[in-house]
This record gives C-alpha cells, sequence and structure tokens, in this order.
C-alpha cells in the first residue's frame, strides 16, 4: 500500500502531537499536585484545632521553595506554575497563621 505524502505527512505529525503531549500534561500536573498538596494538612488543622504534630519548620521550608517555584515560573513565563505556586504560598500562609492562632490556644489550656 502507498502512502501519499499527505497522509504520511499527517501520521508524522500526530505522532509529534502526541509526544508533546505528554510533556504539556506533565508541565500541568506537576504544579497542580503541588497546589493541593497540603490540603489534607490543612483540613486536619481546621476540624481538630490542633497543631500539636505539626512542625513550623517544614511548614517554613515548604513557602520558601514555593516562592523559589513561584519565581521559576515568573521567570519561564509559565502561567501554569505561578497560579499553582500563588495558590500553594495562599494555603501555606494560612496553614502558619492556623499554626500560630492554635498555638497560642494550646499553651493557654496548658498553663
Amino acid at each position: 500500500m502507498y502512502k501519499t505524502f499527505t497522509q504520511s505527512y499527517l501520521i508524522e505529525y500526530y505522532i509529534n502531537k502526541k509526544k508533546e503531549m505528554f510533556p504539556f500534561v506533565i508541565s500541568i500536573m506537576a504544579p497542580l499536585i503541588t497546589c493541593i498538596q497540603m490540603f489534607p494538612q490543612l483540613w486536619k488543622i481546621i476540624h481538630s484545632k490542633s497543631v500539636r504534630d505539626i512542625s513550623f519548620y517544614s511548614l517554613l521550608l515548604l513557602l520558601f521553595s514555593n516562592l523559589l517555584w513561584l519565581l521559576h515560573g515568573y521567570f519561564i513565563m509559565d502561567l501554569s506554575t505561578i497560579v499553582a505556586e500563588t495558590v500553594a504560598i495562599i494555603i501555606n500562609i494560612f496553614l502558619l497563621g492556623l499554626f500560630f492562632h492554635h498555638r497560642k490556644k494550646s499553651h493557654k489550656l496548658h498553663s
């Protein structure tokens, strides 16, 4: 069976597009997962009203890491990274606020 130039070109184009799609999907999924990774911790703190088992330094390191990723996203002009890291930073700031709020409450109860 003989393929015309157009058929051959279309098949090659489709194969190349599939190869480009995987990195694109990864570039969307990675920041999205980074963005939502702290939701379980946030949920636990809100419902238990306890931060006894939460490390302040790990939250601080995570916030610093998110800031660096945000800068990286800005420098390479990657919108998915910028949006995801902005949301992650907001969640981490909220977590730090809850950390200090509930830590003060637990110290008052134990004093």
